[in-house]
């Protein structure tokens, strides 16, 4: 059923700005990787890709060698090849369930039953996924966060037919690929992490949109008040240690006017045009004119600085 513990090559369905990500990470910490795309430039613009990001993996201490070893990538042409030459296959296709089922179909009319393979979606369902597989047993989601050479959590998510060991193996695996993987025990829209983030951003939206607080006010209340913070620890962290040497249940003292934060919250419509009119204007605002491949570069940057600060997914928890 499984992989041997550390597999040699890894096969990568997709390339695009997870798959690429994908990519370096694996070739930084060893593995030979190949790879398929539809787009003509794909190789191009992961090789690309792995080179303009090799300091920072470098810098954050997940590649080791000077260089980036060119020789570890390869090509095929079609998902059927990448899986018969590989240990463990990451498919990274786009939210599209039929079109990920066909990929499927093909990893499983061209490789051995004990193929693992690793969804990346950010919110289909195991269980959907592997609906119409023969071998359900060995699909797992393995979802990252862009950007995913440097984020170094990965939710692991087994569907109802996942065998159990596969999700124990990817625990193992992506641990010892320098990452953060975290197991989500129920299936749920979203996930966790999303869940979480758009928790937050639903308020963030609210503020923005019923006049609050400027688009900038909001980015500033998350860099300088609550950005510090869940750097180094979580949200039930930070309400434990609201409640100081009391703790939690200090804290629960005020649980009723608690709850009035809580049922305080907005419920903005994203699908309401005004909405989305003052969505593109208060991102103009934020961005200042400047062209976002310059903010990714940036983003990116301010990542490895924060990483090499906090220390990477193997580190303190």
């Amino acid at each position: 059923m499984l992989p041997q513990e550390q597999p040699r090559r890894i096969g990568l369905v997709g390339t695009g700005s997870v798959g690429s990500g994908w990519a370096a990470i694996y070739i930084a910490r060893g593995y030979e990787v190949v790879a398929c795309d539809p787009s003509p430039d794909a190789e191009t613009r992961l090789r690309a890709f792995i080179a303009d990001t090799w300091n920072a993996l470098q810098r954050i201490g997940l590649a080791t060698e000077g260089r980036v070893p060119e020789d570890k990538l390869s090509f095929a042409a079609k998902a059927g090849e990448v899986a018969a030459s590989s240990d463990f296959v990451q498919e990274n296709a786009p939210e599209n369930l039929a079109l990920k089922q066909k990929v499927y179909a093909e990893i499983e009319d061209a490789a051995p039953s004990a193929l693992v393979i690793g969804s990346s979606t950010g919110g289909i369902p195991p269980t959907q996924l592997q609906a119409k597989m023969r071998h359900p047993e060995r699909l797992i989601v393995c979802h990252p966060f862009n950007p995913p050479h440097l984020i170094p959590l990965i939710e692991i998510i087994g569907g109802e037919r996942t065998a159990p060991e596969v999700v124990d193996w990817a625990l193992r695996f992506f641990t010892a690929l320098g990452k953060k993987p975290i197991r989500v025990e129920k299936e749920v829209t979203g996930f966790l992490t999303n869940r979480l983030q758009f928790a937050l951003l639903r308020e963030a939206i609210h503020c923005v949109t019923e006049g609050v607080a400027s688009p900038q006010a909001v980015e500033d209340a998350m860099r300088y008040g609550l950005g510090p913070r869940w750097a180094v620890m979580g949200a039930l962290t930070t309400l434990t240690l609201a409640g100081g040497e009391g703790g939690m249940p200090h804290v629960l003292k005020m649980a009723s006017e608690l709850q009035k934060w809580m049922d305080a919250g907005g419920r903005p419509q994203v699908t309401d045009l005004d909405v989305q009119t003052k969505l593109i204007a208060a991102a103009e605002e934020i961005t200042k004119g400047h062209p976002l491949s310059d903010l990714i570069a940036w983003r990116n940057e301010r990542l490895v600085d924060l990483l090499r600060a906090v220390g990477p997914g193997t580190g303190k928890s």
